[in-house]
């Protein structure tokens, strides 16, 4: 059985909500990623991605030198544990509607799951099951 703690991205980069959007952005290009968890007094509260500046912000002329994260940012934002199955973490995507899900362990950020991430754990398991004979559950 895979978990989310083996497919994971340990290395999460947080932003804080009073920040700008400019600020993310560029945190974001700097990263090459696509988007930051949003920490306050070192918990998840939300997202930001490359998505919610593009349609809150850009698609609307707004400045993002003067729009704060928080504003922009999804929230609450979903959560699960590193102990995880990969199938359950697939679920909380698909009820919460999303492709960013916090991995969390007492309320500190421990990792970020994505979409992206969850296929490539399903394609593992799969070819794992394959190479014994056996199909996966």
């Amino acid at each position: 059985m895979v978990f989310v703690r083996d497919v994971m991205t340990r290395d999460v980069i947080v932003i804080d909500p009073d920040r700008t959007v400019l600020d993310a952005a560029k945190r974001m290009a700097a990263k090459k990623i696509g988007g930051l968890v949003v920490v306050q007094h070192g918990r998840p509260i939300g997202l930001i991605t490359d998505r919610d500046i593009l349609w809150q912000v850009t698609s609307k002329e707004k400045n993002p030198s003067k729009i704060l994260v928080r504003d922009v940012m999804t929230s609450p934002v979903a959560t699960v544990s590193p102990l995880t199955t990969l199938r359950a973490a697939a679920r909380v995507m698909l009820d919460k509607k999303t492709r960013w899900v916090v991995v969390t362990h007492l309320d500190n950020v421990e990792g970020i799951i994505t979409a992206s991430d969850l296929t490539w754990g399903f394609l593992e398991t799969f070819a794992r099951a394959s190479k014994r004979g056996i199909a996966p559950r």
